[in-house]
């Protein structure tokens, strides 16, 4: 209905009543992930793993949020996690360190300027991490003012709210930024700069990348 909405488009209370917490995860798996179709997969296994029974919206959406709540399998998994690592002379990352927008390597969020060494740039940046993490456990969930005004329609697309007013929302906000470089800009070189040494690939089904780097090479020794 046109309600308050407008231009033919549905009402506020209509969005609010689509907001519930399934679609909220089906929109994030879709929009943010690249898992669309994540949450029937899920309630799937939920019903191998029940012997077969049924498994309703609510059961689904307790397992994806009991994951990441403290002794859930995606919590530790992140606790136990770095973005960087360094084996045997390579680097290892998720998705590589340079895109058309530039090359990120050698920068940590918070920090002025580039850090020269390889070695040096991974620990300051999953220090970092380390300290995102924490920031998170104090404060993982949004206030509830915060979400009555996130109305997601089940297909649609909500527009961003200002960075400083989402930065303010949920602990290690900046992590959630620093995950999506196109939009929030922290490629620290042109594509075309001296960055060009290094060779990124991704190797689909999100397991990780191995970057080769000369300056790397030459603080390892191999």
């Amino acid at each position: 209905g046109n309600g308050e909405g407008g231009g033919g488009g549905p009402s506020r209370e209509e969005l609010l009543a689509r907001n519930t917490l399934a679609n909220r995860i089906r929109w994030m798996l879709r929009e943010t992930m690249g898992a669309d179709g994540e949450f029937e997969r899920r309630r799937a296994e939920l019903q191998l793993l029940g012997g077969g029974g049924g498994v309703g919206d609510d059961a689904v959406c307790e397992s994806f949020v009991s994951s990441v709540r403290p002794g859930g399998f995606m919590h530790d998994l992140l606790h136990e996690g770095q973005l960087a690592a360094i084996h045997g002379g390579n680097l290892l990352v998720h998705g590589g360190v340079s895109s058309a927008d530039g090359v990120a390597l050698g920068r940590v969020p918070g920090r002025e300027g580039d850090v020269p060494s390889v070695g040096e740039w991974a620990e300051l940046l999953n220090a970092w991490y380390r300290q995102q993490l924490q920031e998170w456990d104090a404060a993982p969930c949004l206030p509830s003012d915060a979400v009555a005004d996130i109305a997601v329609e089940g297909g649609g697309t909500p527009p961003p709210p200002p960075r400083s007013l989402r930065d303010s929302w949920i602990g290690g906000a900046a992590l959630i930024s620093y995950s999506v470089p196109r939009a929030t800009g922290v490629a620290s070189r042109d594509a075309g700069g001296e960055g060009r040494g290094v060779r990124a690939g991704a190797r689909g089904g999100g397991g990780l990348d191995l970057l080769a780097e000369e300056e790397l090479e030459e603080e390892t020794g191999e």
